[in-house]
């Protein structure tokens, strides 16, 4: 198993944390079905599902209050990365950029925001762990959090179906 190590520090939590794993990268867009169209057409990927999703879990966990949103998730056959394009409604103010987010896979969500939030990495939320409709994304467990430069990523521990096109 590959694991990251942290130089030079001695603590409890600086232990071998097993590699993520990168999974899918989120882009925030103005028309689902234009931009679903132009991945098609131009860069070859297939849609995999598509689900709505509201309500105060993805308002805590993304940060981003009153809005509901609509993921397509699309990817080719050669290439685990799925890219989810995400529509909110209403629209809101800032550019479309402002949900955009890469994701990684990985063993223990819960074990890296321990770590995260006593090295004081921001967090957007506490892992939180999905009730919804779509058996596909229902119980995923996950949260978000901020690079050192404000990016935001996304770290889950999925259902083993959650990109599966079955």
């Amino acid at each position: 198993m590959f694991c990251v190590v942290s130089q030079g520090e001695k603590n409890s939590l600086n232990q071998c944390i097993p590699m993520a794993l990168f999974n899918h990268i989120a882009l925030r867009v103005s028309d689902l079905s234009r931009s679903k169209q132009f991945y098609v057409r131009y860069l070859g990927l297939a849609p995999q599902f598509e689900h709505p999703i509201s309500g105060p879990q993805f308002e805590t966990v993304t940060g981003i209050r009153g809005f509901d949103a609509t993921f397509a998730v699309l990817s080719d056959e050669k290439n685990e990365v799925t890219i989810e394009l995400v529509e909110l409604s209403p629209p809101l103010d800032e550019s479309p950029s402002s949900f955009n987010h890469i994701a990684f896979q990985v063993e223990d969500v819960d074990e890296l925001y321990a770590r995260l939030v006593h090295d004081g990495v921001k967090t957007i939320s506490a892992p939180l762990t999905l009730v919804h409709g779509n058996e596909k994304i229902d119980g995923k467990r996950f949260f978000y959090f901020l690079d050192p430069d404000g990016n935001v990523i996304e770290a889950f521990n999925p259902k083993d179906d959650l990109y599966s096109s079955h």
